[in-house]
Order: C-alpha cells, then structure tokens, then sequence
C-alpha cells in the first residue's frame, strides 16, 4: 500500500480498494475513522472510515438527461469508491491514481503530493462527452472525534444549511458530536477550516473558495459509524444529491475538452 510524508503528515492510499486513503497521521495521532474491507454496492456499512471521494453526487439520486425517460441513475456516495482505480505513478513525494465512472463520462485523477508544509491532494476532472457534463464532487474524509473534537472555522459566526436530518433548516453549530448524524452546509464559501480536539491537536484544510465555492459539514456520533466522527467537505455542488444543485443552478458544470483542476491543502500542528 503507497504512501508518502510531508510536513509531519503520512498518508497511505489503497488503491485497489477505490484509491481511499486508509490513514492520515501526524504526531502520533491518526486523524481517520477506521476503514476495512467493504462489500460494493452499500456504501453506509461496517468499516466505512477512511476517506474516499465522493462522485459524482452524496446522494443517491437520478439525473434527467433529456433523452431517456427514467434517466441517468446515480448511486449513494456515487461509484468511485466501488470502481477499480489506476495507480498512473509514485515515489517518495507523491502517489497519482486515476478513475473513469461507470455512471457519467468523467475521469478523475488524483495526485497526493507531500510538501513541506504538510500534504496537497491536486485533483484534474475532465470529460470526452459531446455537451457539458454535472460535476458533484466532495471531499469525505471520516475523522475520528470524541466528546472533545469540534469542527473550527476562521468566522466565528456561521450560517448552516440542514442537509440531514431536516433539509433546509437552519441549525445551532454544534458544541459536541452528538448520538446523532447532522450534515450541513455553509451559506457562504469559506476557504478553510480544522479539526480540532480537546488537547489542541489541530488538521486545517485549506482550498481556493473560487474553485470549490460549496462546503458542507457532517458530525455523527453513531448513526451511520461504527464510531464517533465529523467530516469537512468542500464541494462543487451545494448540497448532498446532483439531481438537486443541477436544478437549482449550484453545482460546477465539466466541459468537453475543458479539464478542471483544483486543491486541497492539509496541515497539521500537534500538542503533547
């Protein structure tokens, strides 16, 4: 299983298991909710830890496509995780990984770099379709929290929009992970935002708001995981289903001959 170190943070990929990134550590912590073998088809399973890549919607959902009537069905978590990925190329400094769906015309490549400053994932979408092509993409990577891990923002007061259980409410941020799931998303872009547990330990992500304008938040503890996590998800749709955004004009549109690229950044600072 490849991996590499940058700025005190390691990552390990499985490629033969969707290119999910099985551990992310940095100080001694690892900052992901376990992963284990999964069966395909059910996303929301055992052992579902881990961070995968979400595409080409959250939701499962279907897609009007103009030319069939029962259109253009999109499966939970969309179908890169269950689709066999291509290890393109790694060294010590980076591990690149590529997909084709199955369910749209896209091709995902995915390249961890390891910087001094911490870890860069650089992502290039692109499509051999005729017309434009909904891209809804999203990080999801499942941290493992406790009582004492919140999710941190630069602004100190935010907007959210309820995703699950009550869409379209607006929620209080949570103070704790509760026994219950809450995803939720920002009213407006923002550009970073961190893990941060009760010892101070802290993993910021960072990324061009102008690229990723759509930001969505998740805390669980215990619904859908076998153990407490939250999550911070930037996005190229605003909300969990594409069916959804493409209706209401919030997700990013992949153009032919057109490949769009964007960034994550990760660092992270430890306390003993």
């Amino acid at each position: 299983m490849p991996g590499i170190s940058g700025g005190g943070i390691t990552v390990q990929v499985d490629v033969a298991d969707g290119a999910r990134i099985t551990s992310l550590t940095s100080g001694g912590r690892e900052w992901l909710a376990p992963s284990g073998p999964r069966s395909p088809g059910v996303f929301v399973q055992p052992g579902s830890g881990g961070w995968d890549e979400a595409i080409p919607t959250v939701s499962a959902c279907t897609l009007a496509d103009g030319s069939a009537s029962t259109g253009t069905v999109l499966a939970d978590h969309g179908d890169a995780w269950q689709t066999p990925w291509a290890l393109d190329s790694a060294d010590a400094a980076h591990i690149q990984t590529s997909v084709r769906l199955l369910s749209l015309p896209i091709n995902l490549i995915r390249r961890v770099e390891a910087t001094d400053t911490g870890i860069r994932l650089v992502y290039t979408a692109s499509t051999d379709a005729a017309s434009p092509v909904p891209l809804a993409w999203c990080a999801h990577p499942l941290f493992a929290a406790d009582a004492g891990t919140n999710i941190v923002m630069a602004e100190p007061r935010l907007t959210l929009v309820e995703e699950y259980p009550r869409t379209g409410a607006a929620p209080d941020w949570p103070a704790a992970v509760g026994t219950a799931a809450l995803k939720a998303f920002t009213a407006e872009p923002h550009s970073s935002a961190a893990v941060v547990h009760a010892n101070g330990d802290t993993l910021t992500l960072s990324w061009d708001r102008d690229l990723l304008p759509y930001l969505g938040l998740y805390w669980d503890g215990g619904e859908f995981t076998d153990t407490p996590v939250v999550a911070i998800e930037p996005s190229t749709a605003f909300g969990d289903s594409a069916a959804r955004a493409v209706a209401e004009g919030r997700i990013r549109l992949l153009e032919p001959g057109r490949p769009f690229t964007w960034w994550l950044h990760l660092a992270a600072t430890s306390h003993d």
